[in-house]
């Protein structure tokens, strides 16, 4: 509350010197997320302006992402949503109750890759150059990995040259370096109004704003997306186009088409997570060969290959090679090279192909029961995705539905652990078919799910506290 900038010279319009001013004092320390602002009449008085300066001023503060406003309390130092709490719903219990069904992590099924592995170390065993996984390697990994990372990524049309493949720790890492690379403390990158936890983490832990993008049935509005562009001026755009988390909605691509256009026109950079784009057999050309110059393309082996190979792809355009390299090696200095070792061998004697056929028969299967138990109570999925969206029938509400789930032994992920704003939030959760380890488990947590769909929820009232009501 008693804030007051510190303006320097020569910044142009007054209104523009207070915004940036907030958001040195922001990047600095001096204001912390959550702290109130000064009444635009209390800082005009302070600064000697007009109090329409000042509205200006909070104006482009919140279309940089840097203050939002609540109707009746004031202006505040935006705190970009503190989502700890949701990602701990994603993350695997230490010690896992049997008797519960998860239905909520997001994992692939667990098939012949304990044998692929077997074997695998019995090679290298034998191999004379094992020294060379045991030392320091380049940050963005052995030269003789990135070559066969890019012949990998070119089979789907991402062609990209070994010195602009950056090897990362799985999925999450490469979204962390991504973020890093292309956004600051303030910045705002545009996304899904539903989307990836890890990524709404990833932004609130670097400071940088997450700004929603609505959709429709084929993926991101153009429209939207461009009106946000010129009032929010993000940074970058982060999306799923592929079998998008949570909602399993595949961009066309006809509108990955106009989503590009949009891209290239204002200058934004593309962070394209296509870590389940290998379950797609008929998917678009990705934004990496439409817009190479602007797209950062992430793929994983923990989806693809197995949960525990801990190895991610970055395909960087080459003007950010150098700063992804930089960022690798402050973040984490390089990957195992052991681990990457074993991805690069599957992907070259075609362990990788059979182990994706594999995930992508599972898929279907999983979701072909998945449609036959839930019927009509699912209205939007893919019949070769691991999770599929689940829109709850008046009256469940999902904080409701999913007690009611934990409690017959079925654990799921309500819609808010993906929303992007809090009003963004429908009665929905997300389904997953890859933790379980069999279809009969499966099947009986669907059964229990089916149940409770068709009853109405059940009251949850503390008796003690009715005579406080």
């Amino acid at each position: 509350m008693n804030w007051k900038p510190e303006l320097r010279k020569g910044a142009g319009p007054i209104y523009v010197a207070i915004c940036d001013a907030l958001a040195r004092d922001v990047a600095e320390g001096r204001l912390r997320p959550s702290d109130r602002l000064p009444p635009h009449r209390d800082l005009a008085y302070r600064l000697g302006v007009t109090v329409g300066t000042v509205a200006r001023a909070y104006a482009e503060a919140a279309n940089r992402g840097l203050v939002v406003g609540e109707i009746g309390r004031g202006t505040f130092i935006n705190d970009f949503g503190n989502h700890r709490e949701d990602v701990t719903r994603l993350v695997v219990p230490e010690n896992p109750q049997s008797e519960i069904i998860d239905l909520g992590l997001n994992l692939s099924a667990i098939g012949e890759a304990e044998e692929m592995l077997r074997s695998t170390l019995r090679d290298f065993s034998r191999s004379s150059s094992l020294d060379t996984l045991l030392t320091y390697q380049p940050s963005a990994g052995v030269a003789s990995h990135r070559a066969i990372a890019a012949q990998w990524l070119q089979r789907i049309g991402v062609g990209v040259h070994p010195d602009n493949v950056v090897i990362c720790n799985g999925g999450q890492h490469g979204l962390l370096l991504s973020m890093m690379a292309l956004a600051g403390h303030g910045d705002s990158i545009a996304t899904e109004p539903l989307t990836y936890p890890g990524a709404r983490a990833v932004a609130h832990q670097l400071g940088i704003g997450l700004s929603a993008v609505p959709m429709d049935q084929d993926g991101l509005d153009p429209a939207a997306l461009a009106e946000l562009c010129e009032t929010k001026r993000p940074k970058a755009l982060y999306c799923m186009p592929v079998l998008q988390n949570p909602t399993t909605i595949t961009m066309s691509a006809d509108r990955m088409r106009k989503i590009a256009e949009i891209v290239d026109r204002n200058d934004l950079w593309i962070i394209e997570d296509d870590v389940y784009g290998f379950l797609a057999e008929d998917r678009p050309p990705p934004f990496a060969a439409l817009l190479p110059e602007r797209t950062v393309y992430l793929t994983s082996a923990s989806k693809s290959m197995a949960p525990g190979l801990r190895i991610g792809f970055l395909a960087v355009p080459p003007g950010l090679s150098r700063t992804f390299q930089e960022v690798v090696t402050m973040n984490n200095w390089m990957s195992p090279p052991l681990m990457a070792a074993v991805v690069t061998s599957w992907i070259a004697n075609d362990y990788a192909d059979r182990l994706v056929a594999w995930h992508r028969e599972q898929a279907r299967e999983r979701q072909q029961l998945a449609h036959e138990m839930l019927g009509t109570f699912v209205q939007r999925t893919s019949s070769s995705c691991y999770h599929l969206w689940l829109q709850l029938p008046e009256p469940w509400r999902m904080d409701s539905f999913s007690a009611s789930a934990l409690r017959d032994g079925v654990r799921v992920i309500t819609a808010d652990a993906f929303a992007v704003k809090r009003d963004h939030a429908p009665h929905a959760v997300r389904l997953c078919l890859g933790a379980a380890h069999s279809l009969p488990q499966i099947e009986v947590g669907l059964r229990k799910l089916v149940s409770l769909l068709q009853a109405r929820p059940r009251p949850q009232m503390d008796l003690q506290s009715i005579g406080y009501i």
